[in-house]
């Protein structure tokens, strides 16, 4: 399929897939001056975005990818993707960390907040 139908069936942008092309994480062949892809292609772009979806970035990808490509189903890439799995996680528990600690502090301002609006309305209805 040529470009224009790659972008509608995987509902995306043609600079998305121009990005793709330039880092070498989709290769789709030419057919004379357009780009030709195939399922492969859609399967590549889809692993992409799941990647994605799960918080890696695209050179992050790019360096899963590039490992699948060179030494697919073997010791060292499986050892990789581990590696690079446990970073992710590890990065992602302190995000969560992180937010948590944003939250309390976050209830904290609405509490207090919302004790000064109190004290306020007391303050004006006493007034009356």
């Amino acid at each position: 399929m040529y470009l224009k139908e790659f972008i509608q069936k995987e509902n995306t942008t043609r600079d998305t897939i121009r990005h793709y092309i330039y880092l070498n994480l989709l290769t789709p062949a030419r057919k004379g001056r357009n780009y030709w892809f195939t399922e492969n292609e859609c399967d590549i772009f889809e692993a992409v975005k799941e990647f994605q979806d799960l918080g890696f970035s695209l050179q992050e990808i790019k360096e899963i990818k590039k490992l699948h490509d060179e030494s697919c189903s073997t010791e060292k890439q499986c050892k990789q993707n581990l590696k690079l799995i446990a970073e992710k996680i590890t990065t992602i528990s302190a995000k969560i960390n992180k937010l948590k600690m944003q939250k309390k502090v976050l209830a904290e301002v609405k509490e207090t907040l919302q004790k000064k609006a109190l004290l306020n309305q007391e303050k004006n209805s006493a007034n009356f």
